[in-house]
């Protein structure tokens, strides 16, 4: 009989599973259970920013390796996800800041992110119409962005076409273990899928699915605000943000501006994936990105939006197997900042599943097992 492999969740992380598992071996049966469409939740609402810069330490390697894949991926997939390599900037905008700026490149060079440091001249010579008070910054040349749903659907569209099944409307309420063994997944219409591995990456979703079979991860959900403008003459290259203020900003191909940096919304009903924004915040994200780059303050907004992020207690993901249950694999609370991963996610996911080289060495400090995890149940 061929490897059974079920993953739970029709986001990014999935999706790239999905189809690395197949690229790599044609004759396991991958089914993909989405529990509404593919891309409706965190991965669909993203700021998309593909970045090294400023990363965690534990997740340099793995943010290195995947932006390698980033410049040829729209290949990989046979698909567009509107990828562009503009570099990234973020800009210091006091002194005290701008005293730190030498040290926090030197420290991640150390790691070979390529940073350098800009002196206020140079920013401007980069990024025309930067905020008058700008000191300086740093700069990654390799930092970018992408489209998050052209993203999803290049990754959802090249599995499908190497033989992955992805059913969308297929939400999934337990995961069943039998022997400290994962034997199959129970669907919300009560079919159960058979299966040898089981990959969950359900996002905000992830813990309550976990707990059902004793396994607890100290995972909250946090709704992060997105503010899309309309069109400008387009005149931003690179992803911008600044020290010290919560601002992701990038310019759209079309001349749009997209917002980001972390401004919550609220959640109204989680278990549907509703939530509205704060006026608070959409004033607040917009006041600082107009300080920051005084083109923007002239643009009117045309819609926000938001997506529930897992946030982990440290702010890094967990990736890898649960050492309790024989092959359950985990990808979930990406923190707000897993878009850029993808690539990488999906091989290392695959890799491990079918028993191949995992790279360890890219996500050593990322496994679950450095969160308690408890006894775990048998169904």
């Amino acid at each position: 009989m061929p490897v059974s492999i079920v993953i739970v969740g029709g986001g990014l992380m999935g999706l790239s599973a999905a189809f690395h598992l197949r690229r790599a071996d044609a004759s396991v049966r991958v089914t993909v259970l989405e529990r509404a469409q593919v891309g409706a939740a965190a991965s669909g609402a993203s700021a998309a920013g593909v970045r090294v810069m400023g990363r965690d330490p534990a997740e340099r390697a793995l943010a290195l390796a995947s932006l390698a894949r980033w410049k040829e991926l729209d290949r990989e997939l046979d698909g567009a996800t509107g990828y562009r390599r503009g570099g990234g900037l973020r800009v210091a905008l006091d002194a005290e800041a701008w005293s730190l700026t030498p040290a926090w490149v030197a420290e991640q060079r150390a790691d070979d992110v390529p940073l350098e440091v800009l002196s206020a001249a140079d920013v401007r010579h980069l990024a025309p119409g930067m905020s008058p008070g700008t000191l300086g910054g740093a700069f990654c040349a390799i930092d970018g962005q992408a489209g998050a749903m052209a993203t999803v659907q290049a990754f959802a569209s090249a599995a499908r076409r190497l033989g992955a099944h992805v059913d969308e409307g297929a939400a999934v309420t337990a995961i069943g273990v039998e022997g400290g063994r994962v034997s199959a997944v129970t669907r919300a219409d009560g079919r159960r899928e058979p299966c040898d591995v089981a990959i969950v990456a359900a996002g905000a979703w992830t813990p309550t699915l976990l707990q059902g079979i004793g396994v607890r991860l100290p995972m909250t959900t946090r709704p992060l605000q997105m503010l899309l403008t309309e069109r400008a003459p387009v005149s931003l290259t690179p992803v911008v943000g600044a020290f010290g203020h919560p601002l992701s900003l990038k310019q759209l191909d079309d001349g749009a501006y997209l917002i980001g940096g972390g401004w919550p919304a609220r959640v109204t009903d989680e278990s549907a994936n509703a939530w509205e924004l704060l006026d608070e915040s959409v004033r607040g994200s917009l006041e600082v990105a107009g300080n920051v780059y005084p083109p923007l303050a002239a643009c009117k907004l045309a819609r926000g939006w938001a997506g529930l992020e897992a946030f982990m207690p440290d702010d890094l993901p967990v990736l890898g197997p649960v050492s309790e249950v024989s092959g359950l694999l985990v990808a979930a609370g990406f923190s707000g900042h897993g878009f850029a991963l993808s690539p990488m996610v999906g091989d290392i996911l695959a890799r491990l599943a079918l028993g191949h080289d995992a790279r360890a060495d890219l996500w050593r400090g990322l496994r679950p097992d450095r969160h308690a995890i408890a006894g775990v149940a048998t169904r």
